[in-house]
């Protein structure tokens, strides 16, 4: 069997279980901590050992500046660590000098606690669009490979119709999308977050061999607060509260399911295998 043949992309985006961006609902963070986050990460670092598969973790800088046995602890189990900026903020809300200000401060700190380069990144709520080529530019400035920011399915937060469920170049850096399934020429998200969550089990495996068999690899994102329905929960609105919390109970057993069924590597390890042409 070919390398990469039938290999999946998993990863996911270590922030606390506050870390929220829905339009009018304002979070107030100076009062809250997360206990649960550094269990529900050395739960993710079970699993995957269990399993033996490799991820990329997306952190945000501000996270791993409260925590810091975080970084050096999922590194030392093996995995790729990537930026998911300094704040969970969106990044269509911000200035060029903004998020290169954000972007500095989340790389010193991960750079620092890793020792190495950071390579990828991933915007907060996938807050990019294809048309903010200042932000591809700007990460590319920085010497960024990859980026996994721009979301193949149009919400009233993120998005774009007319974009590719697949591994693309975008102004000089491999982009990377989640994963979408089409049904009568609608996308459908599945690989992550809410859409994992609420989806029955047989659709995302299905999903996921319809896309090996085109040779495409499935890209998996979660977060450590999906795997734990004990943490806490926000007063959100019911559409919110929907959004954020519905499935979680069935989130880890999937997972399970998941590394059972189908073979994962990190971004960085993925692409060290196999290239695409440009």
């Amino acid at each position: 069997m070919n390398k990469v043949e039938g290999l999946n992309i998993l990863t996911f985006d270590v922030e606390e279980w506050y870390q929220a961006n829905y339009p009018r609902i304002k979070v107030e963070q100076d009062n809250l901590e997360d206990e649960f986050l550094e269990k529900n990460v050395q739960k993710i670092l079970d699993l995957c050992r269990l399993f033996q598969v490799k991820a990329t973790f997306f952190i945000l800088g501000l996270t791993a500046e409260k925590y810091p046995n975080l970084v050096p602890l999922i590194k030392n189990s093996g995995h790729e660590i990537a930026c998911h900026g300094y704040r969970h903020c969106l990044i269509y809300k911000l200035t060029p000098l903004e998020f290169e200000n954000e972007l500095k401060k989340a790389l010193t700190i991960l750079e620092r606690q890793t020792g190495e380069k950071i390579i990828g990144f991933r915007a907060p709520s996938w807050s990019v669009t294809k048309e903010m080529t200042w932000f591809f530019r700007l990460l590319k400035n920085y010497n960024f490979l990859y980026d996994s920011s721009l979301f193949p399915f149009k919400t009233f937060l993120y998005g774009e119709k007319n974009l590719e469920a697949k591994p693309f170049w975008m102004e000089g850096l491999l982009e990377l999308p989640p994963s979408t399934l089409t049904f009568f020429r609608f996308k459908i998200p599945f690989s992550g977050g809410f859409y994992f969550r609420v989806m029955p089990y047989w659709l995302i495996k299905k999903g996921i061999k319809k896309l090996n068999s085109q040779g495409i690899p499935a890209i998996v994102y979660l977060h450590p607060r999906e795997i734990d329905p004990q943490s806490p929960r926000l007063p959100f609105p019911l559409k919110e509260r929907i959004i954020h919390y519905a499935g979680l109970k069935e989130t880890l057993t999937k997972l399970k399911k998941l590394l059972k069924n189908f073979r994962f590597t990190s971004i960085k390890e993925y692409f060290q295998l196999r290239s695409f042409d440009k």
